[in-house]
């Protein structure tokens, strides 16, 4: 097989588990936080945030791409009655804004290359700049597209605390994780 032709097998597998994996937290969150929603679509804890973050960290455009595909899934699963552009619109939104945080993050020196080798001070920072990004892009969405119900100066709130405390349980585990994984290879070397 050429290389070529493994590069975007790979590409393709890695997006499609991205999506399949961003649908599977979803409806996880949806699972466990029920009682937490806010309105439909915002939920003052949203697990799928951070995990959006950790499949554009660790997939790049191939994770961000897989989130888009599951959004559109999510959307034209759950919003009856709306045109087929706002879930269109929606999904490309949702999953491309991470992806262009990363980028700009990147550029400027603010993100780590490796999550284990963040502090939990820039951990935050990062969550924060992520969560505010999805908030605002996703009602900037809603509000251009006018989706019934949706007020942004009043839902974005919600939203971006749903979307950092979702990001925050999930990267902070994966951190701990990671340093714990570190610790344990490195007491065996």
């Amino acid at each position: 097989m050429s290389t070529n032709l493994r590069n975007a097998f790979e590409k393709t597998a890695l997006t499609f588990i991205s999506a399949v994996l961003f649908v599977g937290f979803f409806k996880l969150n949806g699972w466990i936080f029920s009682s937490f929603q806010y309105s439909e679509g915002i939920s003052w804890v949203f697990l799928p945030a951070g995990f959006r973050v950790i499949l554009v960290l660790t997939m790049g455009l191939p994770g961000a791409i897989g989130l888009t595909l599951g959004s559109w899934y999510i959307d034209n699963t759950s919003m009856t009655g709306t045109a087929w552009f706002f879930p269109f619109i929606n999904g490309v939104v949702s999953g491309l804004t991470p992806w262009l945080v990363m980028k700009y993050l990147i550029r400027q020196g603010w993100l780590a290359p490796q999550l284990g080798q963040m502090t939990a001070t820039r951990l935050l920072q990062m969550t924060l700049i992520f969560s505010a990004a999805s908030a605002m892009s996703d009602q900037l969405v809603w509000w251009s597209l006018e989706k019934p119900d949706a007020n942004i100066l009043v839902d974005v709130w919600p939203m971006f605390v749903g979307n950092a405390v979702g990001a925050l349980l999930m990267l902070y585990v994966m951190k701990f994780v990671i340093d714990r994984l570190y610790q344990r290879q490195k007491s065996t070397h």
